[in-house]
């Protein structure tokens, strides 16, 4: 059975804390941060207080992915699900639960060393979240925070770690070719959301592919994408369609940190506890055209695959 997991929120360490400033206040149209005790700073979503949290740092990619467990006996149950598996949890201290601004917090890590946080109790925000950029927020609730997709030479290490360990589903299997490269990855769900964590197999050098926000209106989709075009944001792909079941009507394009956010609206729900795993050959029905940046990218990682050489996980990557 699937634990009531949901996406709470995303860690990023970054180099240039100024440049995620601006980028969050102009282009994903978020109020104001709060600054939190270990010197990481915070972005409200929604009614919680913090979603998407960065720190300082040379990075300049995910550090911690934060999933919220609903209540205390389903974050006991999944404790005791890890322990009988093998898996080392800590607990997290006063320090770190101050700056996660949640009750209760346990860090696993995934094969990869991906920094899995497990919490409940998450604080709620001082006031309603309100921003000129997106009148109508952002549709998080019960569903939790947008997705978000991770870079592995390892997925099925990764995927066994995140069905067998923390009972995510598979909503979907992807095997398809971007040009000269061959794209693998799986998709999953730990609530009605289609997927909040998926896994690429990809010749690229940061653990974050991406990581999507969902918006509840089309017209929010197309204004976001204007906008980004006005400031300039490096594309990486133009407005597109995901096929059905997810569906979501999108565009990427770079965070200051080199890798990619996306803005996405029209994502269908399912029924995790009957839904049966898919195949799929093809990751949109329309438009998602690449842009040039994302092409010299995917060449630059196709030849150091060939070349031999391993992708270096944290290395700093120019947007």
């Amino acid at each position: 059975m699937t634990p009531s997991l949901v996406l709470a929120y995303l860690v990023f360490e970054v180099s240039s804390p100024p440049r995620w400033e601006r980028f969050c206040r102009e282009v994903l149209g978020l109020p104001a941060p709060l600054a939190n005790s270990d010197g990481s700073v915070g972005w409200q979503v929604d009614a919680r207080a913090q979603r998407l949290i960065v720190r300082p740092g040379p990075a300049d990619d995910v550090v911690a992915l934060g999933f919220d467990c609903a209540d205390d006996t389903a974050l006991d149950a999944l404790l005791v699900r890890l322990a009988a598996a093998g898996h080392r949890v800590e607990v997290g201290d006063a320090t770190l639960r101050a700056a996660r601004r949640v009750r209760r917090l346990h860090v696993v890590r995934d094969p990869d060393g991906n920094v899995v946080e497990l919490c409940v109790g998450a604080e709620a925000a001082a006031r309603p979240f309100a921003s000129d950029a997106f009148p109508q927020g952002f549709v998080v609730g019960d569903l939790g925070l947008g997705h978000a997709v991770l870079v592995s030479q390892r997925v099925p290490a990764l995927e066994a770690f995140y069905v067998e360990a923390l009972g995510f589903g598979v909503t979907e299997r992807l095997d398809t070719r971007l040009g000269p490269i061959q794209v693998q990855g799986v998709f999953m769900h730990c609530n009605r959301r289609h997927h909040s964590l998926a896994l690429f197999d990809l010749p690229m050098r940061k653990r974050m592919h991406h990581f999507m926000l969902q918006a509840p209106d089309v017209r929010d989709i197309g204004m976001a994408y204007e906008r980004a075009r006005r400031l300039k944001v490096p594309m990486s792909l133009d407005l597109g369609q995901h096929p059905a079941p997810d569906s979501t009507v999108s565009f990427y394009g770079a965070t200051p940190s080199g890798f990619d956010f996306e803005i996405g609206t029209g994502t269908q729900e399912i029924e995790p506890r009957t839904w049966q795993s898919r195949r799929m050959d093809q990751t949109s029905v329309w438009g998602h055209k690449p842009r040039l940046r994302l092409q010299w990218k995917m060449a630059a990682g196709l030849l150091r695959q060939r070349m031999g050489r391993r992708p270096r996980m944290h290395a700093k990557e120019n947007a």
